[in-house]
């Protein structure tokens, strides 16, 4: 009876050390102290431009906080909304039409959503014009199917996620196979976590502290979001 209490202890251990270990090289950001974050339709697209998210960057990266930039696409709509410090985007509420929204990936499950990172090739981190239309070979989506892109900023380089939502287990399998990102420069990443602690990452707009993505200016970040 000692032993095997020995040995389910043992395993309880290694479980937390890899589980720790799988996790140390990420940190939550935004951090939320003395910070209030939230997400925003951009309802005027139009009007957003490249002096626009300058001055945004500015602003908000400056101080060490992020701000996340993601299209939605549902069936054959689209949305772009963005999540970062409240009391910095509500400055652009005049141009950008801006309407405050409960976060949709608070909704995210295992079991519906798939999530992965996208990378960027050498030569288009050098010439983000080698960015072609990276929505042009999606499969057409159901009315009840998501696409969702993820492109977070810091104060250095970005990180840039894709995620695929069917109720359909087989076809989410097939949307998430789908993506041929490499005509627009981009690359999936190799998964070294599971889908649950990527969908972690989505919600939280985590930052990987060994990330090596792509350094690019507000143009190189506008061909990624495609507005």
């Amino acid at each position: 009876m000692i032993l095997w209490l020995l040995l389910f202890l043992l395993v309880i251990g290694i479980s937390f050390i890899l589980a720790f270990r799988s996790m140390r090289d990420y940190q939550e950001i935004p951090q939320k102290v003395n910070v209030d974050y939230s997400l925003f339709l951009i309802r005027q697209v139009k009007t957003f431009d490249v002096k626009i998210l300058d001055t945004i960057r500015q602003e908000v990266l400056v101080k060490g906080g992020i701000v996340s930039f993601e299209r939605l696409l549902k069936g054959s709509e689209t949305a772009l909304t963005v999540f970062g410090p409240k009391n910095i985007l509500y400055r652009f509420q005049n141009e950008l039409n801006l309407l405050e929204l409960e976060d949709y990936a608070a909704e995210f499950t295992d079991s519906r959503v798939f999530v992965w990172e996208v990378g960027v090739k050498e030569a288009a981190k050098l010439n983000p014009d080698h960015f072609s239309d990276i929505f042009s070979n999606l499969p057409k989506l159901e009315p009840d199917e998501h696409f969702f892109w993820q492109v977070i900023l810091s104060k250095d380089q970005a990180q840039i996620r894709a995620a695929v939502s069917s109720r359909d287990p087989i076809r989410k399998k097939i949307l998430a196979s789908a993506q041929n990102l490499n005509a627009g420069g981009l690359v999936k990443i190799p998964r070294p976590f599971s889908n649950k602690q990527m969908i972690e990452f989505y919600k939280t707009r985590s930052f990987s502290k060994n990330n090596s993505g792509p350094i690019l200016d507000s143009e190189g970040i506008m061909r990624l979001l495609k507005v």
